[in-house]
């Protein structure tokens, strides 16, 4: 019980190597695995809302994402939830990854074998081309932005 406490005070606290030996501790591999995901992230920000995620502070991760500027994690975030009109109200707010966002929607509904059933989506379904090359570089590229600027 006390390594519980341990870990549980360490993650509010932000010490993310006590979290991990506290967790490690009671076997809890899954969870530290994700610490150490968290560890490799490459912004603050990034860490800070991994934290958040990892705590099931949703909302609170989002707002920091998008505070600094972490569009793509924002939304992809929100894809990772189910939370597709976010996503897409993301992406359409901050003119970046509307593609990314009809194509995963796109991908979650063939392999359900369903048929797009909100409205804002069939909107835009024949306007976007789906071009997985496109979206995979695009945030490549935004992953790069971040740990150059992270690096600064």
């Amino acid at each position: 019980m006390l390594w519980g406490c341990l870990a549980g005070m360490s993650i509010v606290n932000r010490e993310l190597d006590t979290a991990e030996n506290a967790l490690a501790s009671i076997n809890e591999i899954d969870k530290v695995q994700y610490i150490n995901k968290i560890k490799e992230l490459p912004s603050d920000a990034s860490k800070m809302a991994g934290l958040a995620i990892f705590s099931g502070q949703y909302k609170e991760a989002e707002s920091i994402y998008l505070n600094a500027k972490l569009y793509y994690r924002a939304i992809k975030l929100n894809i990772k939830l189910f939370k597709w009109e976010r996503a897409l109200e993301l992406a359409l707010m901050n003119k970046t990854h509307i593609d990314t966002v009809i194509a995963y929607r796109s991908r979650y509904l063939q392999q359900l074998g369903a048929v797009e059933d909100i409205d804002k989506f069939k909107q835009f379904a024949d306007k976007i081309e789906i071009n997985w090359e496109t979206i995979k570089e695009k945030i490549k590229k935004d992953k790069e932005a971040e740990k150059g600027k992270a690096n600064n």
